[in-house]
């Protein structure tokens, strides 16, 4: 059971991944940068690390695993190349390839290494969250947790909510990238499977269901957070004169 879950309250709303109504209730207005707490800002922090994480952690499939696995590729079929053609002083060395071959393999293995890491920071993240969410239910009201917006439509807990999904998307992504990578490695891998290997990596560093779900989660969260210009926060609080009758 999640920690989230062990609060018990008639308020409490199941544990779904939240969207923007299209037609919300009123509520109270965005909170202006004095009025937000030490929680908006905590989560703010906490919001902005995922983001960090899910940032370098495209970065790295996309550039460094596709660097690092058409490295492994280009090497082998090189080293078959040079093996095909008849002995003599002529025949290309196959050394330099090798030592190529292996500085690749090893960065290959470095990139799900890296990705590791990132998946145990963006969980401890969301531990951290939680965190935030315990704190505010010791400190705040409970329509502070669980009722008011914090800037839009989300309250405290829908935010909370949308970061283990996250987690989940990115612990599959990892599974399958060290499948690939594995295969990639084999020394007895063919060509057209190595090939294949990598098209399929290229096809989930843009694409796929974590591709989905991160796009969509920072979309969100970025309307969710968005802060009106000084001028139309100015113009949200100030009193609306009275038409003359």
């Amino acid at each position: 059971m999640s920690r989230l879950a062990a609060l018990s309250t008639p308020q409490r709303r199941s544990r779904t991944s939240p969207s923007p109504s299209p037609s919300p209730a009123p509520a109270p207005a965005s909170p202006t940068r004095a009025a937000e707490t030490t929680h908006h800002r905590m989560l703010k922090l906490v919001l902005a690390e995922v983001n960090n994480v899910i940032n370098t952690w495209d970065d790295v499939v996309a550039h460094d695993g596709l660097k690092a696995g058409k490295g492994c590729i280009d090497e082998v079929t090189e080293m078959d190349n040079i093996l095909l053609l008849p002995e003599g002083p002529e025949r290309p060395l196959v050394a330099p390839h090798l030592d190529a071959l292996t500085a690749y393999r090893t960065a290959l293995e470095g990139v799900i290494a890296k990705l590791e890491k990132l998946l145990s920071k963006l969980a401890a993240l969301v531990e951290q969250s939680e965190k935030v969410f315990f704190d505010a239910c010791k400190v705040q009201t409970w329509d502070f947790v669980l009722t008011d917006p914090l800037w839009l439509s989300w309250t405290l807990e829908n935010f909370v909510d949308s970061l283990p999904p996250l987690v989940t998307a990115h612990s599959r992504h990892l599974a399958e990238l060290t499948s690939l990578a594995n295969v990639l490695l084999s020394s007895s891998t063919t060509f057209e499977d190595a090939r294949t290997t990598l098209e399929r990596w290229r096809d989930l560093a843009r694409g796929g269901e974590r591709w989905e779900v991160v796009r969509e989660w920072e979309e969100l969260v970025e309307l969710e957070t968005a802060r009106p210009a000084p001028e139309e926060e100015e113009e949200m609080t100030r009193p609306k004169r009275r038409g003359k009758r």
